[in-house]
């Protein structure tokens, strides 16, 4: 019985703090193909998680109107993605 406190005692601040990443991620709404942060074709499990520090905003670059992703900490792109031409 002490064996199982002290388990659940260490397990339950990571579960809820990657809890809370996932959470986030999949609350921003954008979907799976936009998370593939560095282009290469998928989306990883960490770009997934890394979706939860990143916003997504509309800006205008070269008279039209684009979607920009953004990090949270510094308000910084992180990606813009404009329409073709």
């Amino acid at each position: 019985m002490v064996l199982i406190l002290i388990a659940c005692t260490l397990l339950t601040p990571p579960t809820v703090f990657f809890g809370a990443l996932v959470a986030g991620s999949l609350h921003h709404g954008y979907g799976w193909s936009e998370m593939d942060w560095n282009s290469d074709g998928w989306t990883s499990l960490g770009e997934f998680l890394d979706a939860a520090d990143i916003g997504k905003r509309e800006a205008v670059v070269c008279q039209r109107v684009c979607t920009e992703y953004f990090a949270y900490k510094d308000g910084m792109p992180v990606r813009t993605d404009c329409p073709t031409p």
